[in-house]
């Protein structure tokens, strides 16, 4: 999983000595006579490296603060909300070109409005490193829970060889997809858990999917969250980060409406929970609700507003001296944060946006179709979505295996890939007690011939299942708890080839010999 520190804000090179590096960078691109464009990318490489010790979980690897550069300064451009990033980078270096000049440093205004830029430019990388360690933590994550703790050597050696782009995603394809279809598809044929049948003009080869599903090392104990994980969690819990992921759904939906802010609205949501992990948002929730009320950001002393000094629970304690007047909030600080959280939630949305086509782009040979599927299955990188991404990868890859070995046949052959709900006989069991009967359950369910433990759904459809449960007159509250069986439930698959006998016999003179090769390329050497 992502290796990196826990930084501190406050740590780091002070601003003078930040302000002095930037201008040293800025001089030598001027003495190379660097195009603008050179000339804001190698600032911004400046800024970031001069900055690592502020910027949270940022990563020890190589490869990875690589891969969070290349986002920020180069692979991001293709994404219009790049534009924010671009404009704030393009104003930094006018500023900074201006500070430079003799006697400019001495402007307490100019160096303030540069130590704000570059405040808004960290938070823009803030995101990047956010949204990288969540979704690649949760992808590892996935890996260990299917295959079990030994994935996390092979995936290691990936990350630390390797950038986060489309590489990065295929090698791991390569290793825990392509490899293991292979492998699956070889113990099947070499056990014999495949049938052959034949239906009319058809002659029909059948694959379990449990065959390779059996391989798969599941991990039942819960593995240990990340930091980055756990503070993603958090926000779901801690009613502050509630109020102000609200606040930022809220911002980020009314601007989506505008043709530069393309924020996609199935997004929002994973997006203001990244943004709200750093304490920009949060402030900015508080200090917009004080403004908005007239209240004032809090007494001297750090309590709450209303709360006299020197108390505690309203309770008086040693008289005390009367406390300053405490500071009032105005709207420059607010739109000050608004900014810093406009600019994270661009580089978040940017992030996510490139992970997801570098994620499609790794994969080979599959049909636009199974693609489509995937890129919906694979939604915001959580943990659900992952699992349902990698359960559908197992499966097409099966399909694409197939396909590759029928070669120049694949016009005489029909994939089909069958999928049956099912859930288990002890959960089925206990609907007894809410009024299920031995009638009523065999109208329901069938045995899984698979696996014994299982219990296979009869209707095929959500409409179905209404249907018959209304026929069979099932009571309310068993309907609500056999629809939950139905939501929950896993699926047995079955690939099915079917091979066309009557295109085949067109394309030879001798059918037998013809058949016997074809199926030789599926392993399969005798009828």
């Amino acid at each position: 999983m992502t290796d990196a520190r826990n930084h501190d804000p406050t740590q780091g090179p002070p601003p003078d000595e930040r302000l002095a590096a930037y201008v040293a960078c800025l001089a030598a691109t001027k003495d190379r006579r660097a195009v603008r464009e050179v000339v804001e990318r190698e600032v911004l490489l400046c800024l970031i490296r001069t900055n690592s010790d502020r910027i949270n979980e940022y990563p020890l690897l190589e490869t990875q603060q690589r891969s969070i550069i290349e986002i920020v300064a180069a692979r991001g451009a293709v994404d219009p909300l790049h534009a924010h990033i671009r404009k704030l980078v393009g104003e930094f270096v006018t500023l900074l070109g201006q500070y430079a000049k003799p006697g400019a440093g001495d402007s307490s205004q100019l160096r303030t409005r540069l130590v704000n830029t570059e405040t808004q430019l960290l938070k823009c990388v803030q995101g990047v490193v956010y949204t990288t360690a969540l979704c690649t933590d949760n992808f590892i994550e996935t890996l260990v829970r299917a295959y079990g703790e030994e994935a996390l050597g092979p995936s290691d050696a990936v990350t630390e060889s390797t950038e986060l782009d489309e590489q990065y995603w295929r090698k791991h394809f390569e290793h825990f997809v392509v490899r293991m279809v292979d492998e699956a598809y070889d113990a099947i044929m070499t056990q014999e858990a495949f049938t052959l049948s034949k239906e009319r003009s058809l002659l029909v080869i059948r694959y379990p999917f449990d065959a390779l599903l059996e391989r798969l090392c599941r991990t039942p104990k819960p593995l240990d969250k990340t930091r980055v994980q756990t503070l993603f969690e958090f926000e779901t819990r801690d009613f502050a980060s509630r109020k102000a992921r609200k606040l930022v759904h809220d911002i980020l939906q009314g601007m989506a409406a505008r043709p530069d802010y393309p924020f996609v609205a199935s997004d929002i949501d994973f997006i203001s929970q990244i943004v709200c992990i750093d304490p920009a948002a949060k402030e900015m929730e508080k200090l917009q609700t004080l403004l908005l009320s007239g209240g004032l950001t809090g007494d001297a002393t750090g309590g709450a507003p209303g709360d006299a000094p020197g108390t505690e629970g309203g309770a008086p304690s040693s008289p005390v001296a009367p406390a300053p007047p405490a500071p009032e909030v105005n709207a420059e600080q607010v739109q000050f944060l608004r900014e810093q959280v406009v600019g994270m939630a661009c580089s978040v949305a940017i992030t996510l946006n490139l992970l997801r086509e570098d994620f499609l782009k790794a994969l080979d040979g599959f049909s636009p179709k199974e693609t489509a599927i995937v890129r919906r299955t694979l939604g915001d990188f959580s943990l659900p979505c992952l699992g349902r991404a990698l359960q559908s990868l197992l499966e097409f890859q099966f399909v694409t295996l197939l396909r590759r070995r029928a070669g120049e046949d694949m016009g005489k052959i029909h994939i089909r890939t069958r999928k049956e709900r099912r859930t288990s006989v002890a959960a089925v069991e206990t609907l007894f007690d809410s009024g299920l009967t031995r009638i009523r359950r065999n109208k329901l369910w069938q045995p899984d011939p698979g696996r014994t433990s299982m219990l296979l759904f009869r209707p095929q459809t959500a409409t179905d299942l209404e249907s018959l449960l209304h026929l069979l007159q099932i009571e309310p509250q068993l309907a609500r708890e056999i629809g939950s069986l139905w939501t929950d439930a896993s699926y047995r698959v079955e690939f099915a080839l079917y091979i066309s006998l009557d295109l085949l016999s067109r394309s030879t003179t001798n059918l037998n010999q013809r058949l016997a090769e074809l199926l030789s390329r599926f392993g399969i050497t005798r009828l």
